[in-house]
């Protein structure tokens, strides 16, 4: 939860107060809302599969078409699209989803929309929750992984971190979390960069989608 809260206060920082939430075992009544902010929440209720309310849209994990469909939806504006999505839903969907092929399907429409809308998505995944094939499948569709351990040794307890970018082909080595590096052919650089959100227009450089798993 304390990621989404960084996230959240970051994506105010960039200006863009009111991102899409795509929420899950993080429940929208814990966070600070944005009070503009438009919210799914993928969880299970004695309701009927699809419920809304003035602040968010509750839909069942495993009913993957509606919450593409609501994605969707909730994503449009009078103008084009909201920039910028956050959230942990991909953990209940992940944790309900029996048919790989149905997941692939799902995953593959969703980061589709994504790219096709020039939208960013921050999105988290508890590695440990979930079979690796299905994980493995999530990986497979994000443009940037980073991966976040927790280690304890004689110094204490320490978070490490990760980082895997498939666009640039780096791939970086476990390292405490606040600066992960990447390794280039047995060098090890820190990633510098200004982070904008959204899909960029100058070729060849793409805006990553971020996905934590």
């Amino acid at each position: 939860m304390n990621i989404l809260k960084d996230a959240l206060n970051i994506s105010r920082e960039l200006n863009l107060p009111s991102p899409i939430l795509a929420l899950g075992p993080t429940t929208p009544f814990s966070l600070n809302l944005p009070p503009a902010a438009r919210v799914l929440w993928a969880t299970f209720t004695d309701n009927n599969n699809t419920t809304t309310n003035q602040r968010f849209t509750v839909i069942q994990p495993n009913h993957l078409t509606d919450i593409s469909l609501n994605l969707e939806k909730l994503s449009k504006t009078r103008n084009g699209r909201i920039p910028l999505i956050i959230g942990d839903f991909l953990d209940n969907v992940l944790s309900v989803s029996t048919a790989p092929a149905g997941l692939y399907s799902f995953l593959c429409r969703l980061f589709t929309r994504i790219r096709t809308n020039e939208q960013t998505a921050f999105l988290l995944a508890t590695d440990e929750m979930h079979d690796t094939k299905k994980t493995a499948i999530l990986r497979r569709f994000a443009d940037l992984v980073i991966e976040y351990n927790s280690v304890e040794d004689m110094a204490g307890h320490r978070i490490q971190a990760r980082v895997l970018d498939h666009l640039q082909n780096q791939y970086g080595y476990w390292d405490d979390a606040g600066t992960p590096k990447l390794t280039i052919d047995r060098y090890t650089i820190h990633r510098q960069q200004t982070f904008r959100i959204g899909r960029q227009y100058d070729p060849p450089a793409q805006a990553p989608i971020k996905v934590h798993v």
